[in-house]
């Protein structure tokens, strides 16, 4: 029984992070298991690792719940220079992992960036509502640190990631009342420097190869030991997996999918725990979705509304990229499974998102006379 003056969040959304956190702790050591066994000499290596990280998690998800989300916005402009600074060191020394440069001194500045961004953006939409009518003096000038993000992401060879920020900001600018012919302007613009890049970056346009001849199953020109090979050795692994799955520790393409506990973790809790398993978290990632966006739409403020709306949909974002790229709908990006992948950065990231929804739907329990009557009222009008 709920105490009068008691302070309650939104216990779905809690619950629903929690399972996607424990499919997540699952997940991470099964797939991990074989790796850490051969590169590292421990079958626990990786995973020490990562409960370590969601350790801190754990703690930067219980210090955003506390923090009022309307703080900030006061430091949204200096965090997000600050970001910015952190991209740029990552550009001038970098530290190369499996081909793209997003590292810098153990961290990956894009999870911070992506975040920070959220809140800038519903920070600056907000103030500056009178001024978005202006295509050149009021929209443009709003979208200076996005290009530069994006930009310092492609020198990384992160594209994916660059790609995430993009489509997140072209949300957030629809719901924050940016007009429809300006986004489509914007777009447009974008569109040719996207054909280019697809056209001329062996990077991206191996991918995009490979997903169209992989997505059509021509196969044509697909060489499964090459481009293709993850792709193809996850779709084995979800075909191998069937409607129940070998069962959680069975997984057999764990030892040939390359590091199968990152971007590829999906395929891999889909072979352990077939159609059912996978459709399983994909039903947690909705409803997660769904109660986030019901906190936003409940904020009093435009800034509440944008904060938990770009909150929801960089998590939902992400999730629904990396499940496309797993099940071979769209090319490889490259971009991690929230709460599910092996992570540092992205997990903390993605943890901090969840407690500021939390502290978002914080809200008093009144359960005095007035308040009881109400209920009873209501309770006769459905009977």
């Amino acid at each position: 029984m709920m105490l009068k003056g008691t302070i309650r969040c939104d216990r779905w959304l809690l619950w629903t992070a929690l399972f996607l956190l424990t499919v997540g702790t699952i997940t991470v050591y099964t797939s991990s298991v074989y790796f850490a066994h051969t590169r590292m000499g421990s079958s626990n290596a990786l995973f020490q690792m990562y409960l370590l990280r969601l350790g801190l998690g754990v703690l930067v998800m219980w210090g955003c719940y506390k923090i009022d989300h309307r703080w900030y916005r006061k430091h949204a402009k200096k965090a997000m220079l600050l970001s910015i600074m952190l991209l740029v060191f990552t550009v001038v020394f970098p530290e190369n992992s499996r081909g793209a440069t997003s590292t810098f001194m153990g961290v990956q500045p894009n999870e911070i960036a992506k975040l920070v961004l959220v809140v800038y953006l519903a920070d600056v939409l907000s103030r500056r509502q009178d001024e978005l009518v202006d295509f050149a003096r009021g929209l443009l000038p709003r979208l200076v640190f996005v290009g530069i993000v994006v930009g310092l992401m492609a020198l990384q060879q992160d594209f994916g990631s660059a790609l995430g920020i993009s489509l997140l900001a072209f949300t957030m600018l629809f719901l924050g009342g940016a007009r429809l012919h300006h986004i489509g302007a914007l777009a447009l613009a974008a569109a040719p420097l996207a054909y280019l890049a697809a056209t001329t970056v062996d990077r991206i346009s191996g991918r995009v190869g490979v997903w169209r001849s992989m997505f059509d199953l021509s196969m044509d020109g697909v060489n499964t030991r090459e481009l293709a090979y993850q792709v193809y050795q996850s779709l084995i692994a979800f075909g191998s997996g069937g409607l129940k799955g070998r069962g959680i520790g069975s997984s057999l393409q764990r030892a040939f999918i390359p590091d199968s506990h990152t971007d590829f973790a999906f395929s891999i809790w889909g072979e352990e725990l077939g159609l059912l398993g996978a459709l399983f978290v994909v039903a947690l990632f909705v409803l997660l979705t769904l109660r986030g966006l019901r906190i936003a739409r409940r904020q009093q403020d435009l800034y509440g509304m944008l904060l938990g709306s770009g909150l929801t949909i960089m998590v939902a974002l992400y999730a629904a990229i990396n499940i496309g790229v797993v099940t071979g709908t769209i090319p490889t990006t490259g971009l991690p499974l929230p709460f599910l992948s092996y992570g540092g950065m992205a997990l903390v990231a993605n943890m901090a998102a969840v407690g500021i929804l939390l502290n978002m739907s914080k809200r008093t329990v009144l359960d005095g006379p007035a308040v009881a009557a109400g209920r009873e009222n209501r309770r006769r009008k459905r009977s």
